[in-house]
């Protein structure tokens, strides 16, 4: 009797430590989520022209090679030139072309994306876009900051310290962070921290 009185006291103890660990990992991968949803909510490849029209198409596929300029090939068989191209989003990312911006390194070259984009990797309150590129020794990495939809304007630490004001919580991260590398993941997680303030705020 004392046996299975032991047994069901652990077996309670178990079940009690396996819900507790699955709160903790629901919460962990909601933040996990909110870094990792910088595409549109919308499933689908599109691209967004310079004169404002939005282009759909069930694959949009990068072409990069040495003897074709970079584009994207929509369908497997429509070319669209990066010279028409307001913004895209394919399987892998949503890119936004550096005209865009309000400061900016002007790039020719271009890691992951068509020359002159940047990726958005983080997306909110605080829009984050990192655009990647040859510097003639190796890779570049150049952050911009966008609150809603205002100005994408380049990273600082004084613009993020400014921006954060009316959030304190994911101001502190910010600065507690600061040693953290690359601060592209950095900047992801004070922005996953916002958009969970602003969930809690709602419900």
């Amino acid at each position: 009797m004392k046996r299975q009185l032991l047994l069901l006291v652990a077996i309670g103890c178990t079940i009690t430590s396996m819900q507790s660990c699955a709160v903790s990992s629901a919460s962990q991968s909601d933040r996990d989520a909110a870094v990792k949803e910088p595409k549109e909510t919308r499933a689908e490849c599109f691209v967004e022209m310079k004169d404002g029209s939005i282009r759909h198409f069930k694959s949009l596929k990068l072409v990069t090679g040495v003897f074709s300029s970079p584009h994207l090939l929509g369908d497997g068989k429509t070319k669209i030139s990066s010279a028409d191209i307001k913004a895209y989003q394919n399987s892998e990312h949503y890119a936004i072309s550096q005209e865009m911006f309000k400061d900016n390194t002007r790039s020719k070259s271009a890691v992951e994306t068509l020359p002159g984009f940047a990726v958005r990797i983080a997306k909110g309150k605080l829009n984050i876009y990192c655009k990647k590129y040859f510097n003639g020794t190796g890779t570049a990495e150049q952050l911009f900051v966008q609150k809603e939809d205002g100005d994408i304007t380049e990273f600082t630490s004084e613009l993020m310290t400014a921006l954060l004001k009316d959030h304190p919580e994911a101001a502190e991260y910010f600065q507690s962070s600061k040693k953290m590398t690359p601060v592209s993941k950095r900047l992801q997680a004070t922005v996953a921290l916002i958009n969970n303030e602003s969930l809690l705020s709602v419900n």
